[in-house]
């Protein structure tokens, strides 16, 4: 049998006013942002230019209207626990999927900063550095989202306090991940690098300097890290009932650290064009630069064109 927890959550139980308008004017701002990125990408497919980060952030923008779209649902029934259940593992969900966006422009823009890590042992490294850390956040998720649901089941303040310490580190985990840009982007930027210094690959697959392009992650990383960071901070706060909260699980505060600051992020994303300035060589392309390189440098290709993607 699962029970509402008694103590104060971040958002608290929704009601009909003032969480229902709330909730409908964001997943309609998020259902634009799907819309205007379906009509990028099926613009960019018009010109033979396949940017599957452009799915990505369909995905999200989609999952964040079905978040909005189960808390409008609870603030109607508010004594619902599937609804509560749903809602929490969506919440949680939604903004991982925009940490693992940011950190694959931050990918891009190390390889392309960077090309010799194309070439022998420093491709291994490089690529496994970065599965090392998408596999954590997986970890980390599961880590999160388990005891989250396993929590509405249980009324044993043992394994409540077990639960809360687990959500502890996988938030704490999760900050440190959201933040991880602010240490990526620098050390892309400042180190020096071999081959020839384009956008991502060669000047003509993408638009925009390597300086821009670190701009944009950083003010994405931003509102992840502040998110995230204030979530983290919430968990680690003394537990307090649900009839007397703290301000910071107010509605007010649930809205902006989760949907403004993603909102502004993925609208941030979109207005910038990603789609073109992250844009990189198909992956039999890139390696076909560096197949005659003995030392790992990048070299300009010439002749036609060829196809980009998004790996």
């Amino acid at each position: 049998m699962a029970f509402l927890t008694p103590m104060a959550i971040l958002g608290g139980i929704p009601s009909k006013t003032p969480d229902f308008p709330a909730s409908l004017v964001l997943a309609l701002l998020f259902l634009s942002i799907a819309i205007t990125n379906i009509i990028i990408f099926r613009g960019n497919l018009s010109k033979g230019h396949k940017f599957k980060l452009s799915i990505f952030m369909i995905g999200f923008s989609m999952s964040r209207v079905v978040t909005l779209s189960l808390r409008s649902a609870w603030s109607f029934k508010p004594t619902d626990i599937d609804l509560a259940i749903a809602n929490q593992v969506f919440n949680a969900a939604g903004v991982v999927a925009l940490y693992i966006l940011n950190l694959m422009f931050c990918h891009r823009l190390f390889r392309a900063r960077h090309p010799s890590v194309e070439h022998g042992k420093r491709r291994k490294l490089f690529y496994g550095s970065f599965a090392a850390i998408y596999t954590l956040i997986g970890c980390t998720f599961v880590l999160v989202i388990a005891p989250t649901i396993w929590s509405f089941f249980t009324q044993d303040p043992d394994l409540q306090r077990k639960f809360m310490t687990i959500r502890k580190v996988g938030g704490t985990i999760l900050a440190v991940i959201a933040f991880a840009p602010f240490i990526i982007v620098p050390i892309t930027l400042l180190t020096p690098h071999k081959g020839v210094e384009t956008s991502l690959g060669t000047e003509r697959k993408a638009e925009g300097g390597f300086w821009l392009k670190g701009l944009i992650i950083l003010v994405g990383a931003f509102f992840l890290a502040f998110g995230a960071g204030f979530r983290a901070g919430v968990a680690y706060m003394p537990p307090r009932l649900r009839i007397n909260p703290a301000w910071y699980h107010s509605r007010a505060a649930y809205y902006v650290t989760y949907f403004a600051f993603e909102y502004i992020v993925v609208l941030w994303f979109t207005i910038m064009r990603v789609d073109q300035r992250f844009s990189v060589y198909d992956k039999e392309d890139r390696l076909g630069t560096l197949k005659d390189s003995s030392d790992g440098t990048l070299k300009r290709v010439e002749g036609e064109e060829g196809k980009s993607e998004s790996v």
